[in-house]
């Protein structure tokens, strides 16, 4: 049963009984998490509607159905499809059985038809490891030879473009209390917009000022056959979970932290959390509660820290611990994210109401199915539940307004890297500080392969200045109208950023400004000249080198006109470098295939 499917069937009960006034009276005068997440839990059993669990498990039969699919288009000449394919038969198959073998030798196979040699050479070798069906042998042996003449003749024509790491790095220093962040930020509070990041001093475009890691990261499920689940390496030699279908991972290291961060309770969990069609904002809020509990020793240390940052809540160490005596703010640490802002007072009943359903329905596989909750003072027990229960519901809430998402612009096919790709979700505490503005003053990015996230100054911004994020609705795209309705929907407020009170025109709406000197608007128009332009959508990394830092200055020339078409022009440019150094996908990957939660009824 997919949850918004559960979740209607609720509401259609309840209405059919004439409940509905009265459950929201009770949600409404309920004081706290817990309570709310456990009167909804006693009201799904009372209906006995809690979905049962689904069990997908290691088939040979399945890892050869995926296997045979993977042939076919291998022998089509669709490698891609064949490699994903290929990643499924692995997933499906036991751990050093024949099957599992096959998988590795079939993409090995695959490797080589894409010239990936050391991949290809790395898949064999794994393959050498294991006790294989000798009739791999003299095949798997000639691949390898080939790999290795293929290697000697490659040139390495890789090396990084000089000064591009500078460009990636943080050159200011680093704040002694804001762990990630240039000491050119300081936090603050104000009554109207909650904690704000402002300018310490002045920046110039093109300043890295935060560089953050995320306190976890949630590959996206369209994602799952590509990516390392724990670090999102884009590694292609994938090594599956050992015990579920839904996981891979770059290296050993990755799997054994994964499970021993959350993996070890998502596991048998996975099919569900799958078929079920969670959203990403519901897996991230799961993922918190393990991960949380999981950086504590016991169940008595995670509570204590839960009491302590909620001491700190309306002071200026929300969300900080206290290390070697100094009080410090860094994402690794559960405070900073359990201290997010939920909106709880802003949300509808009936919006905390189906967030108290899906929390209910954690916390009953939670319960059943792992051994999550299980403490060894049976006088905890009831602390714990209601710690679980409260938590689930508050990342929850948090997720939809805290939560980053992670992309990379991928290759279409007419060759152009223009179109965004998501790839991931993260928890980032500090990221999360930073308020909205249509018109923003930074931009975040990342590196592909990495869930570590940067803060790039878009525009000069002066000492004393907010630092402003866009969360999605941004005044080139969308009339003010349209992007005040969508920040009142999911991020509950009403926008005041620049340009939105002086109603800043559309890109479409905008003309050419004839107040701008005709040099500058010259200088402009040379740089980023039809030719250019298109080197810039073809990816191509030498030419975002040469324009970065006059496309940084033109920023810093164009800023007393704004708005106007030249310094978005300019931006956006900026925006396509930053695209190109973090890192882009080639076309195949956009060629995903068809594949659910349960495998096909025709291989079981």
């Amino acid at each position: 049963m997919i949850i918004d499917h559960l979740y209607e069937s609720v509401i259609a009960k309840l209405t059919a009984q004439g409940k509905i006034k009265d459950i929201s009276n009770v949600l409404l005068s309920l004081t706290s998490n817990n309570e709310r997440v456990l009167y909804v839990y006693k009201l799904l059993s009372e209906l006995d509607v809690f979905p049962v669990l689904k069990k997908v498990e290691k088939s040979d039969s399945v890892s050869t159905y995926y296997r045979n699919q993977g042939n076919k288009c291998f022998q089509a000449s669709e490698d891609f499809k064949a490699w994903q394919y290929y990643n499924l038969s692995l997933l499906y198959a036991s751990c050093n059985s024949n099957n599992y073998c096959l998988a590795l030798s079939n993409r090995s196979a695959v490797f080589f038809s894409m010239k990936k040699f050391k991949e290809c050479l790395a898949d064999i070798s794994e393959v050498f490891l294991m006790k294989y069906p000798q009739e791999l042998h003299d095949k798997l042996n000639k691949r390898q030879m080939l790999c290795q003449k293929a290697l000697l003749k490659e040139i390495d024509d890789k090396e990084k473009q000089p000064h591009l790491e500078n460009i990636l790095t943080m050159q200011s220093n680093r704040d002694p209390r804001y762990l990630c962040a240039s000491t050119k930020l300081g936090v603050e509070f104000s009554e109207e917009m909650g904690r704000q990041v402002f300018a310490r001093e002045d920046i110039k475009v093109g300043e890295i000022l935060v560089e953050e890691d995320p306190y976890f990261t949630l590959v996206l499920k369209t994602q799952y056959l590509f990516s390392c689940s724990y670090c999102l390496s884009r590694n292609l030699n994938l090594l599956p979970c050992k015990h579920c279908c839904y996981a891979f991972y770059c290296s050993d290291e990755c799997r054994i932290n994964a499970f021993k961060d959350y993996h070890n309770i998502e596991c048998p969990l996975m099919a569900s959390l799958f078929d079920m069609d969670f959203t990403k904002l519901e897996l991230l809020a799961l993922r918190t509660v393990i991960k949380a509990r999981y950086d504590h020793n016991d169940w008595q240390s995670f509570l204590k820290t839960i009491e302590e940052a909620e001491a700190n809540m309306n002071n200026e160490y929300r969300g900080h611990i206290k290390a070697n005596g100094e009080w410090i703010f860094d994402s690794k640490h559960y405070a900073s994210i359990h201290t997010l802002e939920c909106n709880l007072k802003k949300r509808s009943v009936s919006d905390i109401f189906q967030k108290a359903v899906t929390a209910v329905v954690f916390l009953k596989f939670l319960t059943e199915h792992t051994n999550f909750l299980q403490v060894k003072d049976p006088l905890l027990s009831e602390s714990v539940r209601n710690c679980v229960a409260a938590t689930l519901l508050l990342h929850l809430m948090t997720s939809p307004t805290n939560m980053h998402g992670i992309s990379s612009n991928i290759q279409s096919a007419d060759g152009n890297f223009v179109e965004e790709l998501s790839l991931a979700s993260a928890p980032y505490g500090f990221h999360s500080l930073i308020n909205h503005s249509c018109a923003p003053n930074v931009v975040r990015f990342g590196k592909l392969g990495s869930g570590k996230m940067m803060l790039f100054a878009l525009r000069p911004i002066k000492k004393g200045m907010q630092i402003f994020d866009n969360y999605g609705a941004h005044h080139a795209l969308e009339d003010c109208q349209s992007r005040r309705a969508s920040l009142k929907f999911q991020y509950k407020f009403y926008c005041v950023c620049e340009a939105c009170v002086n109603n800043w025109p559309t890109y479409l709406s905008m003309r050419p400004s004839t107040h701008i000197p005709g040099k500058l608007v010259t200088i402009k128009n040379k740089l980023l000249n039809t030719n250019v332009i298109n080197k810039l959508q073809k990816g191509d990394e030498e030419t975002a080198v040469k324009l970065f830092k006059s496309l940084c200055s033109l920023c810093e020339h164009f800023e007393m006109y704004a708005p106007c078409m030249e310094l978005s022009d300019c931006q956006e440019a900026l925006k396509q470098c930053l695209a190109i150094f973090s890192g882009l996908l080639p076309y195949g990957n956009k060629l995903m295939i068809p594949w659910s939660a349960i495998p096909p009824e025709l291989c079981l």
